[in-house]
Protein backbone atom coordinates (compact mmCIF):
# COMPACT_ATOMS: atom_id res chain seq x y z
CA UNK A 1 0.00 0.00 0.00
CA UNK A 2 1.26 3.75 -0.88
CA UNK A 3 0.87 6.65 1.43
CA UNK A 4 -0.81 9.27 -1.24
CA UNK A 5 -2.14 8.88 -4.79
CA UNK A 6 -1.62 12.86 -6.17
CA UNK A 7 -3.68 13.86 -9.28
CA UNK A 8 -2.19 17.20 -10.65
CA UNK A 9 1.57 17.87 -11.38
CA UNK A 10 1.76 21.54 -11.45
CA UNK A 11 3.18 23.57 -8.67
CA UNK A 12 0.49 22.61 -5.94
CA UNK A 13 1.06 18.80 -6.86
CA UNK A 14 4.31 19.37 -6.66
CA UNK A 15 5.05 21.14 -3.61
CA UNK A 16 2.52 18.22 -1.56
CA UNK A 17 4.67 15.49 -3.72
CA UNK A 18 8.03 16.47 -2.48
CA UNK A 19 6.85 17.38 1.21
CA UNK A 20 5.86 13.49 0.86
CA UNK A 21 8.75 12.10 -0.31
CA UNK A 22 10.82 14.05 2.39
CA UNK A 23 8.43 12.47 5.07
CA UNK A 24 9.51 8.97 3.42
CA UNK A 25 6.42 9.04 2.09
CA UNK A 26 5.40 6.93 -1.03
CA UNK A 27 3.42 8.24 -3.42
CA UNK A 28 1.91 8.10 -6.90
CA UNK A 29 1.69 10.92 -9.35
CA UNK A 30 -0.76 11.70 -12.25
CA UNK A 31 -1.07 13.75 -14.69
CA UNK A 32 -1.57 14.19 -18.67
CA UNK A 33 -1.11 17.42 -19.00
CA UNK A 34 -4.62 18.54 -19.50
CA UNK A 35 -4.61 21.46 -17.18
CA UNK A 36 -1.88 24.13 -18.25
CA UNK A 37 -2.43 26.52 -15.71
CA UNK A 38 0.68 26.27 -14.07
CA UNK A 39 2.86 25.71 -17.46
CA UNK A 40 1.01 29.77 -18.90
CA UNK A 41 1.51 31.12 -15.54
CA UNK A 42 3.62 34.31 -15.40
CA UNK A 43 4.90 32.64 -12.15
CA UNK A 44 5.02 35.85 -10.39
CA UNK A 45 5.58 36.70 -6.60
CA UNK A 46 5.12 40.05 -5.23
CA UNK A 47 4.30 39.79 -1.12
CA UNK A 48 2.79 43.45 -1.43
CA UNK A 49 -0.37 44.47 -2.88
CA UNK A 50 0.66 47.89 -4.37
CA UNK A 51 -2.20 49.81 -5.06
CA UNK A 52 -2.44 50.36 -1.16
CA UNK A 53 0.45 49.24 0.21
CA UNK A 54 -0.85 46.40 2.12
CA UNK A 55 1.00 42.88 2.85
CA UNK A 56 -0.40 39.88 0.91
CA UNK A 57 -2.52 37.26 3.20
CA UNK A 58 0.34 35.63 4.92
CA UNK A 59 3.10 37.24 3.21
CA UNK A 60 5.67 36.19 5.17
CA UNK A 61 4.69 32.36 6.42
CA UNK A 62 4.47 31.75 1.88
CA UNK A 63 7.50 33.20 1.86
CA UNK A 64 9.48 31.55 4.93
CA UNK A 65 7.98 28.30 3.23
CA UNK A 66 8.12 28.27 -0.27
CA UNK A 67 11.80 29.86 -0.45
CA UNK A 68 13.40 27.19 1.24
CA UNK A 69 11.09 24.58 -0.69
CA UNK A 70 12.13 25.93 -3.64
CA UNK A 71 15.57 26.28 -3.21
CA UNK A 72 15.72 22.60 -2.58
CA UNK A 73 14.08 21.11 -5.41
CA UNK A 74 16.43 23.32 -7.81
CA UNK A 75 19.55 21.83 -6.05
CA UNK A 76 18.30 18.39 -5.89
CA UNK A 77 17.03 18.36 -9.44
CA UNK A 78 20.44 20.81 -10.67
CA UNK A 79 17.88 23.04 -12.87
CA UNK A 80 17.22 26.42 -11.93
CA UNK A 81 13.63 27.88 -12.06
CA UNK A 82 13.29 30.54 -9.26
CA UNK A 83 14.72 34.03 -10.46
CA UNK A 84 14.88 37.25 -8.56
CA UNK A 85 13.32 40.35 -10.31
CA UNK A 86 13.59 43.71 -8.40
CA UNK A 87 9.96 44.86 -8.80
CA UNK A 88 10.09 49.07 -8.99
CA UNK A 89 6.41 50.82 -8.10
CA UNK A 90 6.32 54.53 -9.75
CA UNK A 91 5.29 56.87 -6.86
CA UNK A 92 2.74 59.59 -8.62
CA UNK A 93 3.31 62.52 -5.89
CA UNK A 94 4.58 63.78 -2.22
CA UNK A 95 1.28 61.52 -1.21
CA UNK A 96 2.48 58.51 -2.09
CA UNK A 97 5.32 58.74 -1.30
CA UNK A 98 4.52 59.74 2.27
CA UNK A 99 2.30 56.82 2.27
CA UNK A 100 5.67 54.63 1.16
CA UNK A 101 7.22 55.55 4.06
CA UNK A 102 4.19 55.21 6.19
CA UNK A 103 3.98 51.72 5.39
CA UNK A 104 7.42 50.76 5.57
CA UNK A 105 7.59 51.65 9.00
CA UNK A 106 5.20 48.88 9.91
CA UNK A 107 6.72 45.89 11.62
CA UNK A 108 4.69 43.34 8.61
CA UNK A 109 5.70 45.34 5.76
CA UNK A 110 9.24 46.75 6.88
CA UNK A 111 10.92 43.12 5.31
CA UNK A 112 9.23 43.78 1.64
CA UNK A 113 9.02 47.66 1.25
CA UNK A 114 12.60 49.20 0.87
CA UNK A 115 12.92 52.80 2.67
CA UNK A 116 15.20 54.22 0.58
CA UNK A 117 13.53 55.88 -2.45
CA UNK A 118 15.26 54.29 -6.25
CA UNK A 119 16.20 57.64 -8.24
CA UNK A 120 17.09 55.81 -11.08
CA UNK A 121 15.87 57.56 -14.74
CA UNK A 122 14.08 55.46 -17.38
CA UNK A 123 14.16 56.54 -20.96
CA UNK A 124 11.02 57.51 -21.60
CA UNK A 125 9.00 57.42 -18.42
CA UNK A 126 8.38 60.44 -16.61
CA UNK A 127 9.22 59.85 -13.01
CA UNK A 128 9.72 63.24 -10.65
CA UNK A 129 8.32 61.36 -7.75
CA UNK A 130 10.53 57.99 -7.96
CA UNK A 131 10.55 54.43 -7.39
CA UNK A 132 9.52 52.12 -4.38
CA UNK A 133 11.34 48.94 -4.41
CA UNK A 134 9.60 45.95 -3.08
CA UNK A 135 12.08 43.31 -1.56
CA UNK A 136 11.55 39.26 -2.04
CA UNK A 137 10.34 39.43 -5.73
CA UNK A 138 10.44 37.30 -8.31
CA UNK A 139 9.42 34.66 -10.99
CA UNK A 140 8.87 30.67 -11.07
CA UNK A 141 9.89 29.23 -14.29
CA UNK A 142 7.29 26.38 -13.79
CA UNK A 143 7.50 25.07 -16.50
CA UNK A 144 11.21 24.63 -16.43
CA UNK A 145 10.10 22.55 -12.76
CA UNK A 146 7.41 20.69 -14.32
CA UNK A 147 9.46 19.21 -17.16
CA UNK A 148 12.03 18.18 -14.51
CA UNK A 149 10.12 17.40 -10.94
CA UNK A 150 7.79 14.90 -14.02
CA UNK A 151 11.10 13.18 -15.38
CA UNK A 152 12.15 12.65 -11.91
CA UNK A 153 8.98 11.03 -11.34
CA UNK A 154 9.64 8.68 -13.85
CA UNK A 155 13.13 7.86 -12.84
CA UNK A 156 11.51 6.57 -9.46
CA UNK A 157 8.38 5.56 -10.79
CA UNK A 158 6.35 6.97 -9.42
CA UNK A 159 4.37 8.52 -12.06
CA UNK A 160 1.92 7.63 -14.66
CA UNK A 161 0.58 10.20 -17.90
CA UNK A 162 -2.73 8.13 -18.19
CA UNK A 163 -5.88 9.98 -17.70
CA UNK A 164 -7.02 9.64 -14.28
CA UNK A 165 -10.45 7.66 -14.09
CA UNK A 166 -12.80 8.93 -11.50
CA UNK A 167 -14.77 5.81 -11.97
CA UNK A 168 -12.28 3.17 -11.10
CA UNK A 169 -12.26 4.45 -8.01
CA UNK A 170 -13.26 1.93 -4.48
CA UNK A 171 -13.49 3.39 -1.30
CA UNK A 172 -12.56 1.07 1.49
CA UNK A 173 -13.09 1.90 5.28
CA UNK A 174 -9.11 2.62 5.71
CA UNK A 175 -7.90 2.84 2.41
CA UNK A 176 -9.13 3.53 -1.43
CA UNK A 177 -8.08 1.21 -4.51
CA UNK A 178 -7.33 2.85 -7.66
CA UNK A 179 -7.67 -0.45 -10.49
CA UNK A 180 -4.20 -2.41 -9.21
CA UNK A 181 -2.94 0.83 -6.58
CA UNK A 182 -3.88 0.63 -2.77
CA UNK A 183 -3.90 3.92 -0.93
CA UNK A 184 -4.03 5.30 2.35
CA UNK A 185 -4.94 8.66 0.84
CA UNK A 186 -5.84 10.54 -2.65
CA UNK A 187 -4.87 14.41 -2.86
CA UNK A 188 -6.49 15.72 -5.98
CA UNK A 189 -3.95 19.06 -7.50
CA UNK A 190 -6.11 19.72 -10.96
CA UNK A 191 -6.14 22.76 -10.38
CA UNK A 192 -9.46 24.38 -12.92
CA UNK A 193 -9.75 21.22 -13.65
CA UNK A 194 -11.46 20.48 -10.70
CA UNK A 195 -14.88 20.54 -12.59
CA UNK A 196 -14.82 17.79 -13.96
CA UNK A 197 -14.09 16.08 -10.90
CA UNK A 198 -17.49 14.50 -9.46
CA UNK A 199 -16.58 14.58 -5.68
CA UNK A 200 -15.31 18.76 -5.78
CA UNK A 201 -17.20 20.21 -8.69
CA UNK A 202 -19.78 21.97 -6.74
CA UNK A 203 -16.63 24.46 -5.35
CA UNK A 204 -17.44 27.64 -6.77
CA UNK A 205 -14.45 28.07 -8.63
CA UNK A 206 -13.66 30.93 -10.85
CA UNK A 207 -11.87 30.39 -14.19
CA UNK A 208 -10.62 33.66 -14.30
CA UNK A 209 -8.50 34.24 -11.12
CA UNK A 210 -6.01 32.20 -9.55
Amino acid sequence: MIDYIIVGNGLAGISFSEIALNANKKILVFDNNSQPSSRVAGGLYNPVVLKRFSEVWKAKEQIDFAFPLYHHIQKKLNVTFDFELPILRKLYSIEEQNNWFHAADKPNLSPFLDATLVKKVFSNIDSPFHYGKVNHTGYLNISILIEAYSKYLQSINCFSIDTFDYNAIEFFDDHILYKNTKAKNIIFAEGFGLHANPYFNDLPLDGTKG
